[in-house]
């Protein structure tokens, strides 16, 4: 892929360079509107881990600047909340990926995270009887999840 390539965002309605990574998002993020029934409105690309963590109010978090791929939220009683946090690599996903976000959901605490590639998907929550987390290799319809 040419550095030069650019492709159409589904979220952010923009053209975005093509990297190996962005083929990966966007890829995902038609999966999750158009076969698991993920409303395109509730969710988010590259947002800032720390306009994240303000949304729940806990300000006295010392949070890494960093950004999240993918965000989907579902809407609670008074305001949205992350409901799924997602990290998108152009890698395998080794257990270094996978800790990258549960870090980011340490300061997110969205019920539900995933990690894709190309090839792959591993969809986790937090499994309070194993005090781990637990994972299985699809995405469950955004019904079921909210």
């Amino acid at each position: 892929m040419s550095n030069n390539q650019k492709i159409l965002c589904l979220i952010r309605n923009e053209r975005v360079t093509l990297t190996p990574e962005e083929s990966v998002r966007q890829q995902f993020l038609s999966f999750l509107i158009d076969e698991k029934g993920f409303p395109k409105g509730l969710i988010s690309v590259e947002t800032s881990l720390r306009h994240l963590v303000n949304l729940s109010d806990d300000s006295s978090l010392l949070v890494p600047d960093r950004r999240v791929d993918i965000v989907c939220f579902a809407k609670g009683p008074s305001s949205l909340y992350p409901l799924l946090l997602v990290e998108c690599k152009s890698i395998k996903l080794t257990k270094k990926v996978i800790a990258q976000v549960m870090g980011y959901n340490h300061f997110v605490h969205a019920p539900y995270i995933a990690i894709v590639n190309e090839l792959e998907i591993q969809f986790g929550w937090f499994d309070k009887e194993k005090k781990d987390y637990s994972f299985i290799k699809t995405v469950p319809d955004y019904k079921k999840l909210y």
